[in-house]
């Protein structure tokens, strides 16, 4: 019994002193390094909602005739106006993703329905010395109307855990209707309807927030600021009014929020 206790003893103390001379020839693990659990390279398609918010700015071009250049130099007519309209979008989109690191780069292309309006008024009464329209008033109005809208933009970002944070750019295009007319109500005169709609090119440049909810779907936030160019209308009505002619430069730009959710394949 006293043999059996004085081995258990003795293997006890031998331990540490062979652990120590066995530790030159024991590897020592190697360096944790920090991986993103999963990779955002490759194709994904989405679907999103937002917000777009336009001023529908606009200002004078030019004019002509005998009477408008009195009217704009007493501001019958506003040489600057606008204010802001509001209105909602729904849209699709796709892309594809590299990553490298943390990086995250790739292009980006999205279509959207929009019905965002701003629509502004301006009216002003003639005390013009010697103007035939004396006590009438003058009352102008002005739209800017924005529909279908896409872009095609690049993106690049850095991840921060799930959440990959990037900005980009490209080129936008969309539907906008520009107009503005004119009434003088006391002598019963309403003009045409001057405007112009199409397809107007441009670009878009912003960023956004896009978090990992699953290894295949994300959620991102996103905000642009998309410039359509500028548009030219003008305005005349030779029979009542030969030889008078007035036009104004709308600036099709607007801020644009969105958010919507993306899966990858």
């Amino acid at each position: 019994m006293r043999r059996a206790i004085f081995l258990a003893v003795a293997t006890m103390l031998t331990q540490p002193v062979l652990a120590a001379d066995m530790s030159p020839y024991v590897k020592a693990a190697p360096p944790q390094v920090k991986v993103h659990a999963t990779d955002w390279s490759g194709a994904y398609v989405g679907a999103f909602g937002g917000l777009g918010v336009s001023t529908g700015n606009a200002a004078i071009h030019d004019y002509s005739g005998a009477l408008i250049p009195l009217d704009v130099e007493n501001n019958l007519f506003p040489h600057r106006i606008g204010q802001n309209g509001i209105g909602g979008m729904i849209g699709a989109g796709a892309g594809f993703n590299v990553q490298s690191g943390s990086f995250v780069g790739g292009i980006e292309a999205d279509i959207a329905y929009a019905r965002i309006s701003a629509t502004d008024s301006y009216s002003r009464v003639d005390y013009i010395p010697g103007s035939p329209f004396q006590g009438v008033s003058t009352n102008t109005g002005y739209s800017t109307d924005f529909g279908t809208l896409g872009t095609l933009r690049a993106r690049g970002g850095f991840l921060w855990g799930d959440t990959l944070i990037f900005g980009t750019a490209g080129l936008a295009g969309g539907q906008v209707g520009n107009r503005f007319d004119l009434a003088l109500p006391e002598i019963g005169y309403r003009s045409p309807v001057w405007s112009e709609s199409g397809v107007r090119m441009g670009y878009a440049v912003g960023g956004g927030l896009e978090h990992r909810l699953t290894n295949n779907l994300t959620l991102k936030f996103d905000a642009l600021y998309v410039n359509l160019a500028d548009r030219v209308v003008h305005g005349a009505d030779p029979a009542a009014f030969p030889g008078e002619g007035l036009s104004y430069r709308f600036s099709n730009d607007m801020f644009v929020s969105r958010l919507g959710v993306s899966a990858r394949f």
